[in-house]
């Protein structure tokens, strides 16, 4: 007998599959658009990561990807991120609360991707210290955001943080 959260969850697992299929196609075109034609390949293996991992490593596998076109053009670069933004969003709309997990990715996914692009693409600064500012600055909010959570569920509370912090 199939209950109620169950035919609720089967809609949204089949909108965000829908969603992530458009986000990794568009991907796929921006990859082939500036880059040789094998790295289209990558689409496939970018809807593989989606329907079989995770949106986040297919995410990450996207981003690695960008990196292998050298110079994207504008157009490359607004395609691939947006389908990469697409993909994420594909997989919180899959999330019980999908609002605040999209609004995150939303928010997050263009802000790096436009940031890559100025610092690499038009300030022409060095990769390596590009990267490395972000990936510290993406650590950094994903542990803030980390011990925000455990305290709003309790599993941690305020006097257990002020108490570990004053020994």
């Amino acid at each position: 007998m199939s209950t109620g959260r169950e035919s609720r969850e089967r809609p949204r697992r089949t909108a965000a599959t829908a969603l992530g299929a458009v986000g990794v196609a568009a991907a796929t075109a921006g990859l082939a658009l500036d880059g040789p034609t094998w790295l289209g390949l990558a689409g496939v293996a970018l809807g593989g990561l989606f329907l079989f991992g995770t949106p986040v490593l297919a995410v990450v596998f996207g981003q690695i990807a960008l990196v292998a076109v050298d110079a994207p053009s504008l157009l490359a670069l607004l395609l691939v991120e947006g389908g990469l933004l697409v993909v994420l969003l594909a997989g919180a709309v899959g999330t019980p609360d999908g609002r605040a997990a999209g609004g995150l990715a939303a928010l997050v996914v263009p802000l790096l991707g436009g940031l890559c692009w100025l610092s690499v693409g038009r300030w022409t600064l060095d990769p390596l210290p590009v990267g490395t500012a972000m990936v510290t600055g993406v650590a950094v909010v994903g542990y803030l955001l980390h011990r925000y959570l455990l305290i709003d569920l309790g599993v941690v509370t305020d006097e257990q943080v002020t108490e570990s912090e004053n020994t």
